[in-house]
């Protein structure tokens, strides 16, 4: 049996994000198919691919299992979403190596550098600085990356001692990957799909005070986002046009669209 990630991962390459799936879990682990993710969630479809959901409503590819491993330990939280409903989210880009876990170096450039937030790479200037910030086996958390994946980062400055940074400070301070990207977390995003898929995520749950956009991305129809109980309501949205709502209060807040009733979503708001 092929390890866990090889089961479940597959390759992103650089800003085109070309996935090439592995072997996906054996059939006799039934996959439940969920219509309820929420910003911050791992998401998948029946391919291998996972993705980070942003709150920006996009969502961004880890380009290999060495990435996936500096944010998460296993795959026990990642949801599988219908093809449909992935497709209906727009791609955001790659997600970068954890700030402060590993070092890296790529592949054709024989400098060392710790990574910093926003996927910025800092150069390591001496092999006793790297000592110093990531203990004697400082040369067994040296990861490559390979040459695609380079545009996903940026160069920053340079470090020429101990005092310019630390790994465990930089680590600590970025818990998630929305801070990594400077994705503001108090804004939350639908995608009105078609009448079939309707809304996309149906049901999310946002903290008090998150705004909430709605996009008909439908080409042919138009929708409306009408709150049940008469809270908000977008009036008439033509393709490619957006609503938004602010969330003041915790409750949970069904909704419909009044030109196609079936086509229903809840947004759950839960205190800070």
């Amino acid at each position: 049996m092929k390890p866990l990630f090889q089961r479940l991962f597959s390759i992103g390459l650089g800003i085109a994000l070309i996935a090439v799936p592995l072997a996906l879990p054996l059939a006799s682990q039934a996959q439940t198919v969920t219509n309820s993710f929420n910003p911050g969630d791992l998401i998948k479809g029946s391919l291998s691919t996972v993705y980070y959901f942003a709150p920006n409503g996009k969502r961004l590819v880890f380009p290999n299992e060495k990435t996936y491993f500096t944010w998460y330990s296993d795959f026990s939280t990642v949801k599988t979403i219908s093809d449909t409903a992935l497709a209906a989210i727009p791609l955001g880009g790659n997600v970068t190596y954890r700030p402060g876990v590993k070092l890296v170096k790529i592949t054709t450039d024989p400098k060392t550098y710790a990574v910093d937030r926003g996927g910025t790479l800092r150069w390591v200037t001496s092999e006793q600085l790297a000592a110093q910030l990531y203990g004697t086996n400082w040369a067994h958390q040296v990861d490559d990356i390979p040459d695609a994946f380079f545009v996903n980062y940026t160069r920053g400055t340079d470090i020429l001692s101990v005092n310019d940074f630390s790994p465990s400070n930089v680590t600590t301070q970025t818990t998630t990957i929305a801070q990594d990207k400077s994705i503001p977390t108090n804004t939350a995003s639908v995608n009105i799909v078609d009448i079939n898929t309707g809304f996309v995520p149906q049901i999310t749950t946002v903290k008090v005070g998150t705004t909430v956009t709605w996009t008909n991305n439908d080409p042919f129809n138009n929708h409306t986002v009408t709150s049940n109980t008469g809270v908000f309501d977008s009036g008439v949205l033509a393709p490619t046009k957006t609503f938004s709502f602010t969330f003041p209060t915790a409750g949970s807040f069904s909704y419909h669209c009044s030109i196609h009733p079936g086509m229903q979503g809840t947004i759950n708001v839960v205190n800070q």
